[in-house]
């Protein structure tokens, strides 16, 4: 570790990266109450919920990514496997792509089924009878699996760092002096 390298992650980055885990949680939880749902007025608020928890994850994610450039960030925390510790740093550039692509996805298929007007000014339209009548809703359906495994095997990893590694990672990731 370099005398310039901090041992946790900024209060800043500790905040946004859990923010992220909440509101992709949340869209994850609300997308998939919907799916069998029909597509009429009932559908109108969780569809808000989603789409707004889907536009400011956008914003966090980018955020994120900005305050990570900046800012000091503790050194790679080894696997003790080469091929692990570049399969670690993949999967976290992975994870930043995926949400970002998630939620680009969302807005896309919001924008080519009309949904704006719908679902937050009231226009009156029904909604589309099938959405994966839009491109970007296939997108957006492969995407969400996709990026739901990449979470279980950061989870996963940090689990591993922390009780078979004993290595304290997960500290990093939380408040605290050091």
């Amino acid at each position: 570790m370099t005398q310039d390298s901090p041992k946790r992650y900024h209060p800043l980055q500790v905040t946004l990266h859990w923010l992220v885990v909440i509101l992709v949680f949340g869209a994850f939880v609300i997308g998939k109450s919907m799916n069998g749902q029909p597509n009429d007025a009932e559908k109108l608020t969780p569809l808000a919920l989603h789409m707004g928890v889907g536009i400011l994850t956008l914003l966090v994610i980018v955020v994120r990514f900005v305050v990570k450039v900046k800012l000091l960030k503790p050194e790679h925390v080894s696997a003790g496997n080469a091929a692990f510790d570049w399969i670690g740093k993949a999967v976290h550039y992975a994870l930043y792509l995926l949400v970002f692509l998630m939620a680009i996805s969302g807005m896309s298929l919001s924008l080519q089924a009309g949904l704006p007007s719908i679902v937050f000014f009231g226009s009156g339209t029904p909604l589309p009878v099938d959405f994966f009548d839009f491109a970007a809703r296939m997108l957006h359906g492969f995407i969400a699996p996709a990026l739901f495994l990449l979470i279980l095997l950061h989870v996963g990893a940090a689990f591993y760092h922390q009780l078979a590694l004993k290595d304290n990672l997960l500290s990093r990731m939380w408040y605290g002096k050091g």
